[in-house]
């Protein structure tokens, strides 16, 4: 065989194994598959690239496609998936994209999750799914050394609280190393072991006392068992008791008596308040009358009625209410304008959110 048939064969292989490689690589990354289009927006996104593998249940099911920025300050970074078609039929709007690392240290994939239980609609090319935001080990590692400076900044605190203690300084340290509460708490054992020697020497005269006042009121009560002395003859005469009925009775009576009286005098008070009431209308009558009208005028005592100025202030409240009630008819009516208008309002701006909603969709 030439050299240039030799040559020509080793390029001929040469191609070969790049365009199998070529399928191969293109296969690995789904650039040959029938793929459609997912979106999930994300808070941050830890690091992910395009190119990174997307798996469902650990299974490579597509690749990101495109991460973007977001288009103003504080946006969410939208990641752009392009999924194999026959992953289609175990994903629904309700699937979760999560961002997570692949291994220990590895690249960040994404993971597709169905929530348990949830069913949803099949996805079609272009949808947004909902987006689970990365574990983020940075702010873990930040709280880690906030808690670590709060107990360092604890444990200085107690270090000197412990060297204040030593030095004496405080209630604590005085308790410690005072020996003024050692001198005194002997003092006070001391004395409590004198109190206690004292009840001891005298026990046996406090028992003898005790005897004694036993021995008196169990005499006391063989008197009055025996019907000696007034506390017996009051316990054991009946006589005495017929006294005390006969006496209830009397103030029972007496009670009955004096209930009577009072209504009497409740009775008598009223006839008296309307006597007078009536003596005061017709002196007010002799006011109006044209017989006595003129010495009323020369006497000044043509002044109003208590009863008359009450009821002139009376029907002056009265009037001063109604108006009142007319002007809160009137904001009643008022706010129930604003109301309508409030609602009304409100039916045009849900009807203007769900038309937004609808385009961003679309």
């Amino acid at each position: 065989m030439s050299r240039e048939a030799r040559v020509g064969l080793l390029a001929l292989a040469g191609i070969a194994l790049f365009v199998i490689a070529l399928f191969a690589i293109a296969n690995r990354s789904f650039l040959l598959s029938d793929t459609f289009l997912l979106r999930a927006r994300f808070n941050r996104v830890a690091g992910l690239v395009p190119g990174a593998p997307v798996q469902f249940q650990g299974v490579n099911v597509g690749r990101v496609e495109s991460v973007q920025l977001p288009p103003e300050p504080g946006g969410q970074i939208e990641v752009t998936m392009a999924i194999k078609e026959e992953a289609r039929r175990v994903i629904h709007v309700r699937t979760q994209a999560q961002i997570k690392s692949e291994g220990l240290v590895g690249q960040q994939i994404v993971v597709l999750v169905n929530p348990p239980g949830v069913q949803g609609e099949p996805v079609s090319e272009g949808d947004l799914i909902v987006g689970v935001d990365p574990f983020d080990l940075f702010e873990i590692t930040d709280r880690a050394l906030a808690s670590v400076q709060r107990f360092e900044d604890a444990a200085n605190a107690f270090r000197q609280i412990m060297l204040d203690v030593r030095a004496g300084e405080g209630t604590l340290g005085k308790l410690i190393y005072d020996p003024t509460l050692y001198d005194e708490f002997v003092a006070t054992t001391n004395e409590t072991r004198r109190v206690l020697n004292n009840l001891a020497n005298n026990a046996e005269a406090l028992v003898a006392l005790a005897e004694e006042a036993t021995q008196g009121v169990q005499s006391i009560l063989d008197k009055i068992d025996r019907g000696e002395g007034t506390m017996a003859r009051m316990l054991n005469d009946p006589a005495l008791y017929e006294r005390l009925l006969a006496t209830a009775d009397t103030l029972r009576l007496v009670a009955s008596d004096l209930r009577a009286i009072t209504g009497a005098a409740e009775n008598a008070a009223n006839w008296g308040a309307l006597g007078a009431y009536r003596f005061a209308e017709l002196m007010e009558a002799a006011k109006h009358n044209w017989l006595f009208r003129r010495y009323f005028e020369e006497r000044g005592y043509m002044e109003r009625a208590p009863f008359e100025v009450r009821e002139r202030a009376i029907e002056q409240a009265y009037r001063q209410l109604q108006a009142r009630m007319r002007e809160l008819d009137a904001w009643e009516r008022q706010l129930q304008e604003r109301e309508a208008r409030l609602k009304a309002l409100e039916t045009r701006l849900s009807a203007l959110a769900d038309s937004l909603a609808g385009t961003d969709g679309r």
